[in-house]
């Protein structure tokens, strides 16, 4: 085996700093991968398989190497890209390679490597002292959370807190490889890409250091976080590892969001599932579940945000009422719900353009589509009028617009080799080389009479070819004495002559300096303009949540009006008084009007039971009913209407939801275990407040075993 040569001795080294990602090693036009890299991408790509001085080979053409390390990606593989950076010196030697940034599954930034309608979470947990931290952040969008809870509750929260994230990559401690706890919930979600790093990444001091210079803040005290805080060494080494990775100074993410579960109704991972409130059981996707009956969101925002509303309920009574009304505005204003769908319709994902400015990724386009659509956020403002919940000042985003129309063409180029970017009138000294470069025939024409007035040579003509550029020819008929001492000889002909001057050499110069010079300046141009687009990133995340915010609100609304939903009486007591509830999903995929509505009253009004006790025949409804009450009690706690003819409700601050048979063999855990271990948890967990369906515990459904339970 050959592996002395230049060229992968420079591979070598590059893949010696990267031994944990797959190798992407600009050749020409392609970019290759060498042995074992070759071996495991050719497999899980179905890619060719070569060699090349005794080592496997398989390559991928630049042009399309996006679509390739998206399927890596969901592979859940890191991808190192090493790019060609250096000229090779009078076509010999090897060029200098270097690479330029690593794409994992959590820091992807391209839109090529992204779900629009789902956030890109990277995820990080550590235990210290007592409490694990567990924190996420998506690059995309900047946005960051944490939360901690007490090491006795890591089997029971760890799973849920990474369902409700659901990221796509995670970085956990070596000391947590033996944890049964984690191993199991790992084993539970295989589409999750794990790394695993020394304990020392984590340590506290450093970690609050880096969340301090990031948040450019003296402490962490407005984040109500302290250098003993669980949260503060996984979400230190979140941003170790962005800054690593992708390269990239990172200003859209300014702060974190720390949460407690006495903020949001607690929903276990289990429960989540079994309910199917964003994923259905049957192959995970989203058909047949919540938040495909909800979905009616015209923005990649706003369906980010009903995702998370859906899994962060609220508990806070107030809060749910200002949803509520903001949905009822709607609802009862048709009209207005009509032209704010249409106007959200055309804008696009603000959050994430917002992201990519920050980074430097953002290129031409991506500016001319803040552009149009934040003008279109700011008629649907003025469409909302006196109702309108935004409160941001409109001045910055007319600046933005402003900025971006004087200074970007209608239909740009995404890179800065077409010349076609910055608009006339922007810059005059690109508007000179422009100029130059459009009206260089009128200037060889002008210069041409210049000459013929100057020396009297009439017959005067200014050529070109390849070979000589610019010259000037002069018919054989004229006598050498009309010849100017400033015309200096290039070539004789048999029946002309051809010269050149020093002013001809300075035009022909400038022509074809101003091609190189109208890329140089557009580059510039366009960086400056991005740079200045960097102070207003704050303001359009905050446009972001406001534009997501009224997409949600209106589309609660236009669900409650296709499906005849109603608007539930929330307040602090522990009622449950449902008349004529349905089930959201079923109702939904069954011929209209086939479903039966059907009642509950739970220490309500009339009633002062607690529990409720469903008996009756195979196929008879009772998983359905019982799953129908559990998702009003959902839906009303996050400040959407719900499927009944009334219903007045108390907040509760935990779903349960035991439903069906299952074991865990492999474990030595029968279908009974199971179901008694599930019971427990749920006697051990529930309060006064929660809401608690359980479904087949035992195997009998008769009156008789359903008494005996």
């Amino acid at each position: 085996m050959t592996d002395d040569t230049p060229m992968f001795l420079q591979y070598q080294a590059l893949k010696d700093q990267h031994p944990n990602e797959v190798l992407f090693f600009r050749l020409g036009d392609f970019y290759e991968m060498f042995d074992n890299d070759a071996l495991e991408v050719s497999k899980a790509l179905n890619l060719t398989l070569t060699h090349r001085c005794g080592r496997h080979m398989c390559g991928v053409p630049f042009h399309a190497y996006k679509i390739y390390i998206a399927r890596l990606l969901r592979l859940g593989k890191k991808v190192a890209i090493a790019e060609q950076i250096g000229e090779i010196a009078r076509g010999k030697g090897l060029t200098e390679r270097k690479v330029i940034e690593v794409v994992t599954p959590g820091t992807a930034v391209e839109s090529e490597y992204l779900d629009g309608n789902v956030n890109n979470f990277l995820a990080s947990a550590f235990i210290s002292k007592g409490r694990v931290g567990f924190a996420y952040v998506d690059v995309t969008t900047g946005d960051f959370k944490a939360t901690s809870f007490p090491v006795s509750l890591l089997s029971e929260n760890f799973p849920k807190e990474l369902g409700r994230c659901a990221p796509r990559e995670l970085l956990l401690p070596d000391g947590l490889k033996d944890n049964a706890a984690v191993r199991e919930t790992l084993e539970a979600h295989p589409t999750i890409a794990v790394s695993w790093y020394p304990d020392w990444n984590f340590e506290a001091k450093l970690s609050y250091g880096r969340l301090v210079k990031q948040f450019q803040t003296v402490n962490l005290n407005s984040f109500s976080l302290t250098p003993e805080s669980a949260e503060v060494p996984p979400a230190g080494f979140l941003l170790d590892y962005l800054a690593k990775t992708t390269n990239a100074v990172l200003p859209h993410i300014s702060g974190i969001s720390v949460y407690e579960d006495s903020q949001y109704v607690m929903i276990d991972e289990s429960s989540r599932k079994n309910l199917e409130i964003v994923c259905n059981l049957r192959d995970g996707g989203m058909e047949f579940s919540l938040l495909e009956c909800l979905n009616y969101t015209a923005t990649s925002m706003g369906m980010r945000m009903l995702r998370n509303w859906l899994l962060f309920p609220l508990m806070n009574v107030e809060q749910i009422h200002t949803r509520q009304d903001h949905v009822e505005l709607f609802v009862k204003d048709r009209q207005l719900l009509k032209r704010i769908r249409e106007e959200l319709d055309g804008i696009l994902d603000v959050e994430r353009l917002s992201g990519r400015i920050a980074m430097d990724r953002a290129h031409a386009k991506d500016l001319k589509a803040l552009q149009q659509s934040l003008a279109l956020w700011l008629k649907a403002q003025q469409t909302l009028g006196s109702f309108n919940f935004a409160s941001l000042d409109i001045g910055p985003a007319q600046e933005i617009i402003s900025l971006i129309d004087n200074a970007i063409v209608d239909d740009p180029a995404t890179d800065f080799t077409s010349g076609d970017i910055i608009k006339s009138g922007w810059s005059e000294e690109l508007d000179k080389w422009r100029d130059i470069q459009t009206n260089f025939n009128q200037v060889l024409d002008e210069y041409a009479e210049e000459e013929k007035a100057k020396t009297g040579i009439s017959g005067l003509k200014i050529r070109k070819n390849e070979n000589m550029g610019y010259y000037i020819e002069v018919s054989r008929g004229k006598t050498a004495r009309q010849i100017p001492p400033h015309f200096i000889m290039k070539r004789a002909l048999v029946n002309a002559d051809r010269y050149t001057t020093e002013r001809l050499q300075e035009l022909e110069a400038s022509l074809n300096e101003a091609g190189t010079k109208i890329v140089e300046l557009e580059h510039d141009l366009f960086l400056e303009l991005r740079g200045r687009l960097k102070h207003y990133i704050a303001y359009l995340r905050q446009t972001a949540a406001e534009v997501a915010y009224a997409d949600v609100v209106s589309t609660l609304a236009e669900s409650a009006i296709h499906h005849n939903w109603v608007r539930p009486a929330v307040d602090e007591g522990t009622g449950f008084d449902v008349c004529g509830g349905r089930h959201p999903v079923v109702e939904q995929h069954i011929p209209r009007g086939e479903f039966v509505p059907n009642d509950l009253q739970l220490q309500s009004e009339g009633s002062d039971a607690t529990f409720a006790l469903i008996t009756g025949p195979n196929m008879a409804g009772k998983s359905t009913f019982l799953r129908q009450n559990a998702l009003i009690c959902l839906l009303a706690q996050i400040g959407s209407f719900v499927p009944c003819a009334s219903a007045r409700l108390g907040i509760v601050d935990r779903i349960f939801c035991r439903v069906g048979a299952s074991d865990n063999l492999a474990k030595g855990e029968s279908t009974f275990l199971v179901e008694m271990t599930e019971t427990a948890h749920i006697l051990r967990s529930a309060t006064e407040r929660s809401f608690v369906i359980m479904d087949e515990v035992g195997r009998g459904t008769s009156t008789e075993d359903g008494l005996s339970i």
